[in-house]
């Protein structure tokens, strides 16, 4: 897919918050990964589909720079 524009990582960031799923469960669980993505494209990125594998990797960038609010479970 390419280099994720900082509008799409914000969306990420968004639906993330929302999700409500700590970025290791979502990450480490390839149902939950899955439901995120879809859910994450259907409603944030209609225009252009990112697979599960890039999202996810987007995530962990984004945890490891510190960029992800906390969720606790």
């Amino acid at each position: 897919m390419g280099k994720w524009q900082n509008d799409e990582r914000e969306k990420l960031k968004l639906h993330y918050k929302q999700f409500n799923v700590p970025s290791d469960q979502i990450v480490k669980d390839q149902t939950v990964l899955q439901n995120f993505t879809d859910w994450f494209n259907t409603k944030f990125s209609p225009a252009k589909s990112f697979t599960s594998k890039e999202v996810a990797d987007q995530l962990l960038k984004m945890r490891k720079a510190g960029n992800l609010p906390r969720i606790r479970r």
